[in-house]
């Protein structure tokens, strides 16, 4: 049997299924696809004629229709029956550049069956006098008449809208839209209300965002009214590649990593995206921009660019022009280059730490907790003690308050980018800081001496056996300062060696890769410097032991900041109404004696 190709068949409505539900976010696309064949075709146009002076005329007609007129190069019948009625032709002309034109996936027209059962489509290439209508419909099917009359060259779009997309004809609503798209693209668009309405322009032949000699204060004013937010300071933009050109704002609030801000995107002056399209930094969520690309691919939906290496390239060159912003605002404008510090410091932190240039810039002037509140680096590594650090945060809890007596300087590095920031301080100044964890600071407190005290030895006993419940052990050491009773240490987990035999291919299935990990357990230190402890270890009644006991380790609780649940407080209030009720008891036999 002989083998013979076969054509793929298209079904137009799935096709349009596809293209609403799937591939474009929301249905007034079809605005930004008329308005993308419009300007290709005067793009087309000036490729010929590079004083050709192209224009873009949207009427909204009183019986709910609407025309969208361009002037540009036109389509001849050829070029109908091959660019569309073939799904996935671009309508760009080999003879012209594809670099100058925004549209290039032959799939825009499409759109406008989302909205509307037909499309008509009237058309007058510049290659001859002949016009063309032609006229699709969402069942799949088309015709072409030639009309008779003369015709300017350029093309019309005519669409009725379906019954429920008829609110995205109206006015106020098609302006809306028309606008967003529209208001950067570099030739004029005209909307019109009804036959006989005054035509407006809805778009400014040159955006003041794109204007290098604007004012500081332009592009604020610009900023405030396009984002509705009020902005530090803003600065015109410029790479290299990607051709990207625009201005940044800097944001007057704190923004989270994890948070998603809304910008510009423009891809040949016609809005892309309110994402950032991976073309920001990952440590940019300082700012907000409006940039205008001239030489990034977008994706098929045209919604945002292809994440390719000239992509990323294009990236790392914003990158670039931030830091040079932020290092420059040192020399020219400190105060404001502290106030963005104060309230950006963790991205500017970021930045740092991918950055060896910017963490010999920035480093002094970085915040840090510590045990002895917030410090910058400078008055860190001027210390004139050793200084430590812990990255996690239950670890800086527990040691902050017991390094505080110690006279230790503790930096909390658990967060982002603090850990990493301080091991390359270290090298890059010539400055020594050394990770502890609640156990080392036990571990540094003196112990006693059970053959001068044998009675301390008895009295761990005893609490020992007390705090069996509570999964805590006691120890007796010596601390300061002495009007510390008692410290609470949490526990911690300890990885116990590496593992063995790691190229193994059974490692992963028996786990013997994993290294080992032991929590130590909790701790309750008492304080032999403190009078009350020193006197809790000659009391014999074992009533009002367990009760003071019971309660400083509440107490200690507490202190620490640790959760303390139902049960806690209960042995508290218990242990201290015991203790209330023996003295009541013990005043009442005074009396009665005397």
């Amino acid at each position: 049997m002989e083998n013979k190709p076969h054509l793929f068949q298209v079904n137009l409505k799935g096709m349009i299924s596809l293209l609403s539900e799937h591939i474009y976010s929301n249905p007034s696309t079809f605005v930004r696809e008329l308005l993308q064949n419009g300007i290709d075709a005067i793009t087309a146009f000036r490729s010929i004629d590079e004083n050709f002076e192209g224009r873009i005329e949207v009427e909204l007609h009183d019986n709910g229709s609407m025309s969208f007129t361009d002037n540009g190069i036109g389509l001849t019948e050829d070029d109908i029956h091959q660019v569309l009625t073939v799904i996935g032709e671009s309508s760009k002309r080999d003879s012209f550049s594809s670099a100058d034109f925004i549209g290039r996936f032959g799939i825009g027209l499409l759109s406008c069956f989302v909205v509307s059962n037909d499309i008509i489509f009237e058309t007058r290439s510049a290659m001859n006098k002949k016009t063309i209508r032609w006229c699709g419909k969402a069942d799949g099917t088309y015709e072409t008449v030639s009309i008779d009359e003369e015709r300017p060259i350029g093309t019309k779009v005519i669409l009725t809208p379906k019954n429920e997309w008829k609110h995205l004809f109206e006015y106020e609503t098609f302006k809306r839209s028309l606008t967003l798209y529209g208001k950067a693209l570099p030739y004029p668009i005209f909307l019109t209300k009804g036959e006989g309405g005054e035509p407006i322009q809805i778009n400014e032949s040159n955006p003041i965002w794109l204007n290098p000699q604007a004012s500081k204060e332009e592009l604020l004013s610009y900023g405030r009214k396009e984002f509705q937010a009020s902005f530090l300071d803003a600065f015109p933009i410029k790479t290299e590649c990607g051709r990207i050109a625009g201005t940044i704002y800097i944001l007057p609030f704190k923004t989270q990593f994890s948070g998603k801000l809304t910008h510009k995107i423009y891809l040949k002056r016609m809005l892309l995206s309110e994402e950032d399209c991976n073309l920001l930094p990952p440590w940019a969520f300082f700012i907000k921009c409006i940039v205008n690309v001239e030489a990034l691919s977008s994706t098929a939906s045209r919604e945002s660019l292809v994440n390719n290496e000239e992509l990323r390239k294009a990236s790392t060159e914003i990158g670039k022009a931030l830091k040079n912003y932020l290092k420059g605002l040192i020399h020219t404008d400190p105060d404001l280059f502290h106030k963005i510090l104060d309230i950006h410091y963790l991205h500017i932190k970021a930045i740092a730490a991918e950055d060896n240039e910017m963490l010999s810039l920035f480093m002094d002037e970085l915040p840090f907790e510590t045990n002895k509140g917030t410090r910058n680096f400078k008055s860190i590594r001027n210390y004139n003690s050793q200084v430590y650090y812990t990255p996690l945060l239950d670890d800086f809890k527990q040691i902050r308050r017991i390094a505080s007596s110690q006279g230790m300087l503790v930096i909390n590095a658990a967060y982002t980018f603090d850990e990493a920031l301080l091991k390359k301080a270290c090298q890059q100044f010539d400055f020594k800081t050394e990770k502890i964890s609640p156990s080392f600071i036990l571990d540094s407190f003196k112990e006693v001496s059970y053959t001068e005290h044998p009675e301390y030895r008895t009295f761990e006993e005893r609490c020992n056996e007390l705090l069996k419940p509570m999964g805590c052990v006691c120890q007796l050491k010596y601390f300061t300062p002495a009007d510390t009773p008692v410290i609470f240490v949490a526990s911690e987990k300890i990885n116990q060696g590496k593992a063995k035999s790691a190229n193994n291919p059974l490692n992963s299935v028996l786990g013997a890769f994993k290294p080992k990990v032991q929590k130590t357990t909790p701790t309750l230190c008492m304080n032999a410097n403190n009078e009350l402890i020193l006197k809790l270890t000659e009391i014999k009644e074992v009533v009002v032991f367990e009760s003071i006991v019971n309660i400083l380790y509440i107490q200690s609780l507490l202190l620490g900041k640790y959760p303390v649940n139902d049960e806690g407080m209960n042995l508290f209030n218990e242990s201290l109404y015991r203790l209330i009720v023996m003295g009541m008891q013990d005043i009442l036999g005074f009396i009665h004696k005397n």
